[in-house]
């Protein structure tokens, strides 16, 4: 009996040692501190505290066998297996010593391993170290900021351990790629992380071909309506040496007629852009967006001789990248050959039908022309107009058979745009015509979708 009470009273004492508390502070100190610690030691530390803190460690004191690399005596530093530190030495100085600055563990653990080889030298013997540890409250800082983009906390405050926050894009202007918002926590290591533990913000994307106003179907540039500010917000008011048209395809890149560019001897300088406004007497007043480079399709060869518009298309870089919003969105580039659709719409700035310079941007809805029918009609006023160049698979007519409706000088290098699954996509460039809106004549634009691979090969090749 006697023999069971005292196995019973070992248990009850073992059960009360080990069940302490993790501690948010203490000291470590090597054998014997501050005596010579002993030879052909390896002693082990493992730090911890509570969730939702990291560790402070400070040296007040370490004096520790000097050896190159501390290949001797060392005090290593681990977390998760990972070294934080090997120290050896006398004096702050020395290469390996920690002196007094403070290691800080990525989470909530750190680990110590004292190792000493079979000598301490008896005439200047060496003390080890002594170091004092403290929970720190990890704060992960400020969420770093979303371009284009906001941050909110959903729970949680001071950037602390586990306060969640969701990213979101400036819709609808912006997007993610796959998601309306994504939420990030502050993690054990310090880090805003997501679902994934990825630390990196994924960027928030253009919306392209979503204009926030809609047009009336029923409305139908020369014989053609005003405008509604954000209907086209894609539309460039482009001067160079006369008025043009330009389309927004990203934020930093616009698209245009070669020959726009061709008034000015493809020189940047000469070259005004301006964006975000449905009256010329207003967008001007804007100052004009810096032109970084210019670059026209290597394959437009126009000359004096002959008017031959084939490859006629450029596209401008600007210097800096536009911020998207209601009157500034940039269109949808098709796919590489996609097929035309039956109709489309066109905007711009160009002669109204007394012939005068609009001050207001216009558009008009037209029917795209059968490729044997605008054949017919371009041979027809080639054997009238002998500077005319001749059709090609790089371009497509548009317009009405009685005339009255039509894009005329001043619209070049505006977007001749189709609608399919409430998006707009950019099927032609206003580029040449003979006479404007008059019966059996059409206007004659660069077909988009021959030239998207150039298109997208230009732009990442020059970002």
């Amino acid at each position: 009996m006697e023999r069971l009470q005292l196995i019973l009273c070992v248990l009850w004492v073992s059960v009360s040692v080990c069940d302490c508390e993790v501690l948010m502070y203490g000291h470590v100190q090597s054998p014997l501190y501050p005596k010579p610690y002993p030879a052909d030691l390896q002693k082990q530390w493992n730090l911890e505290v509570p969730h939702g803190y990291r560790i402070k460690l400070t040296f007040s004191y370490l004096d520790i066998e000097h050896s190159t690399n501390c290949t001797s005596d060392s005090l290593m530093v681990l977390y998760d297996r990972k070294v934080l530190g090997k120290f050896c030495g006398q004096r702050s100085t020395d290469a390996h010593h920690p002196g007094l600055k403070s290691i800080l563990s990525p989470g909530n653990r750190l680990q110590l391993v004292f190792v000493t080889d079979s000598s301490n030298p008896d005439l200047q013997p060496h003390l080890g170290f002594s170091a004092f540890y403290q929970a720190i409250v990890i704060n992960c800082g400020d969420p770093r900021p979303l371009l284009n983009g906001g941050v909110r906390f959903l729970s949680g405050s001071n950037n602390e351990y586990r306060s969640l926050i969701q990213y979101h894009c400036n819709e609808p202007y912006y997007t993610f790629k796959d998601a309306h918002h994504v939420n990030f926590s502050c993690a054990a290591d310090c880090k805003w992380r997501d679902s994934d533990e990825n630390a990196v913000i994924p960027p928030c994307y253009p919306v392209c071909g979503r204009p926030t106003v809609s047009l009336s179907e029923r409305e139908r540039v020369m014989g053609g309506k005003v405008a509604p500010a954000g209907a086209f917000p894609w539309q460039v008011f482009l001067r160079t040496r006369g008025r043009s048209g330009a389309i927004v395809i990203g934020d930093r890149w616009l698209m245009t007629a070669a020959h726009n560019l061709e008034r000015v001897n493809f020189t940047k300088e000469n070259v005004m852009v301006y964006v975000g406004d449905v009256l010329v007497s207003e967008i001007v007043k804007h100052r004009p967006l810096p032109v970084s480079s210019l670059h026209v399709h290597p394959e437009y060869k126009n000359n004096d001789m002959c008017l031959n518009f084939d490859n006629d298309i450029a596209l401008i870089k600007l210097s800096s990248p536009i911020t998207f919003n209601s009157n500034v969105m940039p269109v949808c580039l098709p796919p590489q050959d996609t097929e035309l659709e039956h109709v489309g719409w066109v905007s711009g700035f160009g002669l109204t039908e007394t012939y005068m310079a609009s001050n207001k941007l216009l558009y008009i809805k037209l029917p795209i022309v059968d490729q044997g029918t605008c054949h017919t009609f371009v041979e027809t006023e080639r054997a009238i107009h002998e500077d005319i160049g001749p059709l090609t698979d790089n371009m497509f007519c548009a317009g009405l058979p009685e005339g009255g409706e039509d894009t005329c000088i001043g619209d070049t290098g505006s977007a001749f745009v189709t609608k399919k699954n409430n998006t707009y996509w950019v099927a032609g460039i206003v580029s040449w015509g003979v006479e404007c809106a008059k019966p059996g004549k059409y206007g004659i634009y660069t077909h988009v979708s021959k030239y998207t691979n150039w298109i997208q090969k230009t732009m990442e090749e020059n970002q």
